[in-house]
């Protein structure tokens, strides 16, 4: 079944890439359609035969199922030419994916994490306030300039660039509070996200914009669900990794890569206005860095061991 998944989605890249002929119905609804509404059942399937992450993977599948059929309605009702609405039904459910994974991410990230470590969860917030700082300059803000404002439409249209962004974020935050190790199981989970938001907002932008929609890229979308399918059939560690510690340079790297990113973000100011929300992220920024500091800094050792192995070295 993997392979034949596989095939469809090799085959609706290359119509895209290459620009082949072919039925377009076939290659644009059909084709993702049943990747998308397979992989959805293949993780909600994985769900019942798995005791520890039942709730993760059902959660993750029932946002795929969302996913799949705000996608199967909407070709089935508007596919054929018809003038679709803006927003339609078919938002709904596209929107309430967001959530859904949000809440599959959180249940993995408890059976991973069996312990609370301020100093791992500060490096996660600092990639979340990182994307979120980009997000606001790259996505969020052309696609609200060009919005037209008070309208219900433009509410729903600026819900996807934020939700993609806090995602995306949220996605890399994971990585940071796993110590930069994460296992296969979030490898594959993250990156098939982050395939999907990021093709998400880029198509918000163009759509704010006004820009004709390239599809070019819209096999990504695919490729996205079915990584995301494989991730839950990887296999899972049957105990919770302990987190691992971190020292030397890379306890300070991330901090210090977020404070030079808050400073890049006011020199720009000089030269370019910012908004105002993005001077906010960079003072969180600058926070969240200065507790990591904190946090990472020296200690004496506490326990009597280290200390009389530490007073030869102070002899010598």
């Amino acid at each position: 079944m993997w392979g034949a998944l596989v095939v469809l989605t090799a085959l609706e890249a290359a119509r895209e890439l290459f620009d082949l002929g072919g039925p377009q119905t076939l290659y644009e609804s059909w084709f993702p359609d049943l990747v998308l509404g397979a992989s959805a059942a293949l993780v909600l399937v994985r769900a019942g035969y798995e005791p520890q992450a039942r709730s993760a993977w059902l959660s993750i599948g029932l946002a795929m199922a969302a996913w799949f059929l705000g996608n199967a309605l909407w070709n089935i009702v508007y596919g054929s030419g018809t003038n679709a609405p803006y927003p339609s039904f078919a938002d709904v459910l596209w929107l309430l994916w967001y959530p859904l994974m949000a809440l599959g991410i959180f249940y993995l990230v408890r059976l991973r994490v069996p312990r609370f470590v301020l100093d791992r969860w500060m490096d996660g917030m600092a990639v979340v306030f990182i994307v979120l700082s980009i997000g606001v300059a790259v996505v969020i803000e052309p696609d609200f300039s060009h919005a037209v404002h008070g309208d219900f439409s433009t509410i729903v249209g600026f819900s996807y660039p934020i939700l993609d962004v806090l995602l995306i974020g949220a996605i890399l935050g994971v990585f940071g509070l796993l110590g930069w190790r994460p296992d296969k199981v979030f490898l594959l989970l993250g990156l098939g996200t982050l395939a999907s938001a990021t093709v998400d907002a880029t198509f918000a932008v163009q759509q704010a914009k006004g820009v004709a929609q390239d599809n070019h890229y819209a096999f990504v979308w695919t490729l996205g669900a079915l990584l995301i399918a494989y991730a839950a059939w990887v296999r899972n560690p049957e105990t919770a990794d302990e987190v691992h510690q971190v020292v030397g340079l890379r306890a300070v790297a991330l901090p210090l890569v977020a404070q030079a990113f808050a400073i890049g973000i006011q020199l720009y100011a000089y030269f370019r206005p910012i908004p105002p929300v993005e001077r906010l992220i960079t003072v969180a920024v600058l926070v969240v860095s200065c507790v990591q500091i904190l946090l990472t800094r020296p200690r004496l050792a506490t326990n009597p061991v280290d200390r009389h192995q530490s007073e030869p070295e102070a002899q010598e």
